[in-house]
């Protein structure tokens, strides 16, 4: 744990270092640390090349960093790189429209946090405002009714005097049926119509008829405390994250709205009244090759064709709901892509980078992996040179005794040295349920064993006595009956595994030699300098 612990700060070191040592590079031009035909290796590059690894390799299991490996292993990923660009695997239409989606969703991503999120602010005064407000106390009564006639004749009856518990709706959780009464509620506990409507009202004073979605409400005001001063700071967090997302869901409307003004967005409501693909004289697919424009806009169209496409053939949500959410997106893309980000240095470096992630994919599926075939014989005959692979793990048969106490535990390990027989001690003292079995645990490996024990087990020879150990609140003694010495997997039972470690064992050898021979032809150029210079803060 401490190494991985030393590991995590070590990672957290070098980013920091790749970021100040880059501002400096402004200056001192020393962020180059190789050049590969030409083509510089950044610490920008490694930087990269570091997240990816922390989060795809198992880390934790060096206990120092060398940095050399990974520029040279950055050199190699050039070199293939530029074997891809010369085979022209750039241009291929399948890595083009990966480059598109990237650029468009990371341009949607810095859209979003320029015209919403960057415009998000919640002040002290704001939390306080709405604690005031929402985290006050009321005690109402509260009518319910099923519809606006009936709660106005209730209305009427209470305002001409009739007591209003009368009207009051019945506790059916309840043992038996009361009527509910004085509900005590925080004030942004309450529906949205109720909460509004309860605001202007003093206490003892009743509101009018309150429609909320399909329900009728009139709420009578009994009391009103005012949210405690105390209980603020307890609350901050939860209202500061309320406020962001109302203010974000109110910036988004409002951008949304001003985006379709700007781009002219006109639908045709009769047209989209009269799309019914799925009943009708007109079949879905005599729809879908409807050319008529349904939505048309400054940069787009959208065909009434285009729009049966999209629906599915049991839709869930209205015509009106689906178009608006397509029209959104729509717009938001073509906002977003308008922007030009990737012009920007910064995404301008993100895209060549996933870029070149792609085009060493694509070489490794179009010139490596096609020279790859594993038979059964060779995944046998891998089988057969790593046998220390296959290794069934060790299992153990132990017997024990578990007892409530350490004062109880010491007197059973006191008989114990004194001759006593650990199977019946087990029987007679031990409080789990291997006791009646004399404390025997059938063959486990040491996964499977009790904590405590899997610590110390490979320190016990056949017949040997534990020391007492604590298990949480248990107090634990064992003894190693048996140990089953490790045994190589037969090849039918790890045939899968053989097979592809057989193929990446194959693949590595290729790919190796495919790096070999593009060093020989290539002029590298490491800067031994900058490289000693980042490497020294890690160096023991």
């Amino acid at each position: 744990m401490r190494s991985a612990n030393l590991l995590f700060y070590s990672l957290c070191s070098i980013f920091c270092i790749l970021i100040f040592s880059n501002c400096a590079s402004l200056t001192t031009h020393n962020n180059t640390l190789a050049l590969v035909d030409g083509e510089p290796v950044t610490k920008d590059d490694l930087g990269y090349s570091l997240q990816i690894s922390h989060r795809r390799e198992d880390l934790s299991a060096t206990k120092q960093f060398d940095i050399s490996q990974y520029i040279q292993k950055l050199i190699d990923d050039r070199l293939i790189i530029q074997e891809a660009r010369r085979m022209g695997l750039e241009n291929s239409p399948e890595i083009q429209e990966k480059i598109r989606e990237f650029v468009l969703r990371e341009s949607v991503v810095k859209l979003y946090n320029e015209e919403i999120v960057g415009k998000v602010s919640v002040t002290e005064k704001d939390i306080a405002d709405y604690y005031k407000e929402n985290y006050e106390s009321l005690t109402l009564n509260i009518i319910e009714a099923d519809n606006e006639t009936a709660a106005g004749e209730i209305l009427q009856k209470v305002k001409s005097g009739e007591e209003i518990e009368k009207f009051l709706p019945e506790d059916e959780a309840g043992p038996e049926k009361q009527k509910v009464k004085d509900l005590v509620v925080k004030r942004k506990a309450l529906k949205p119509a109720l909460k509004e409507a309860v605001s202007v009202l003093k206490p003892g004073e009743i509101s009018g008829v309150i429609k909320e979605h399909d329900k009728y409400y009139i709420i009578k005001l009994l009391d009103r405390q005012a949210a405690p001063d105390a209980e603020l700071e307890s609350a901050a967090g939860a209202i500061k994250s309320a406020l962001k997302d109302r203010q974000i869901k109110e910036l988004s409307d409002k951008y949304l709205i001003q985006l379709r003004e700007k781009e002219a967005v006109k639908i045709d409501r009769e047209l989209l009244d009269s799309i019914n693909p799925d009943e009708g004289d007109k079949t879905r697919e005599e729809w879908s090759k409807d050319m008529r424009p349904l939505v048309t806009a400054n940069n787009m169209t959208l065909t009434v064709g285009d729009f049966v496409a999209m629906l599915p053939a049991k839709p869930t949500k209205s015509k009106e709901v689906i178009l608006n959410s397509w029209l959104d997106f729509k717009l938001v893309d073509l906002d977003a892509l308008s922007r030009h980000y990737e012009v920007n240095s910064e995404l301008k470096d993100s895209v060549q980078r996933y870029k070149n992630v792609l085009l060493k994919a694509a070489f490794t599926r179009k010139v490596i992996n096609p020279g790859i075939r594993i038979t059964d014989k060779d995944a046998e005959d891998y089988y057969m040179g790593h046998q220390d692979e296959y290794l069934k793990p060790a299992k153990y048969k132990i017997q024990q005794i578990t007892l409530n106490s350490r004062e109880e535990a010491q007197e059973a390990l006191n008989s114990l040295a004194g001759g006593a027989n650990f199977s019946w001690l087990a029987k007679t003292k031990s409080k789990d349920s291997f006791a009646s079995a004399g404390g025997v645990v059938d063959w486990k490996t040491k996964e499977l064993l009790p904590d405590p024990a899997k610590e110390i087990i490979d320190d016990l020879t056949q017949g040997d006595i534990s020391p007492i150990l604590q298990n949480n609140s248990e107090y634990m003694i064992f003894r190693l009956m048996e140990k089953s010495e490790r045994e190589v997997e037969s090849f039918n039972d790890v045939k899968p595994r053989a097979h592809r470690a057989a193929y990446e064992d194959k693949f590595h050898e290729i790919y190796n030699s495919y790096i070999e021979k593009l060093r020989k032809d290539a002029r590298i150029e490491l800067n031994e300098e900058a490289v000693r210079a980042f490497e020294k803060p890690f160096k023991k």
